[in-house]
């Protein structure tokens, strides 16, 4: 087949393909919907009945605002990872937020040794956070893998990573405003990460381009 053949059978063969929306309009979107799954999420568990006290607590609040934006930035920087062409600086837009959430609850946790002592700790077991956490991020997590294999997921690991830190970074949020919890070490940031990295091996599987173009 001479090269004016091939033009004419891709041209008669091709396919309209519509183009995705910008990452942060993808973004945006999917903040909004998972927002409307976490209030009724949070409405059916109660808010925390001391809600009102904890939101004059500045380390609260900063420490909420962190992992609020962590999971944020995380989305925006998956939706983007599978866009061909964007700037990869975009991907280290978790690193901050994840670094102030993570260091707050460090010091928490040595707070919390010094109150309760190492064995203190660790006998402290709090399944309901781990479910909660679950439940929080189970939906945002199946909207966002269908958003991500739309796009050209070249780095599934990578893509998968941050999208499931996006979604358990909400789902930890949400918990903290329906509950009161223990070690935020052991049973929050544990969980969060614990979730992105199986959301990372599983993306390894499901996202992997050649699969997905056939």
């Amino acid at each position: 087949m001479d090269t004016e053949q091939l033009i004419q059978t891709l041209a008669r063969d091709v396919e309209p393909v519509t183009p995705l929306r910008r990452p942060s309009l993808r973004a945006t979107a999917w903040v909004v919907g998972a927002a409307v799954y976490l209030a009724a999420l949070i409405a059916v568990m109660s808010p925390r009945d001391d809600l009102g006290a904890r939101v004059q607590d500045t380390w609260f609040l900063i420490e909420q605002g962190a992992a609020l934006l962590m999971g944020v930035t995380a989305a925006a920087a998956a939706l983007a990872s599978v866009v061909p062409g964007r700037s990869r600086r975009i991907l280290l837009l978790p690193l901050g937020p994840l670094a102030v959430w993570l260091g707050m609850i460090g010091f928490g946790a040595l707070q919390d040794a010094q109150t309760l002592g190492l064995g203190g700790i660790l006998v402290q077991v709090n399944w309901r956070c781990v479910t909660a956490i679950l439940a929080g991020a189970a939906v945002p997590a199946v909207a966002m893998a269908f958003m991500v294999r739309r796009g050209a997921p070249l780095t599934p690991r990578l893509t998968a990573g941050l999208g499931g830190l996006a979604a358990a970074g909400l789902g930890n949020f949400a918990v903290c405003l329906s509950h009161p919890h223990g070690v935020d070490l052991i049973w929050h940031a544990g969980t969060v990460l614990l979730l992105a990295a199986a959301a990372a091996w599983i993306g390894s599987h499901l996202l992997r381009w050649p699969q997905l173009t056939r």
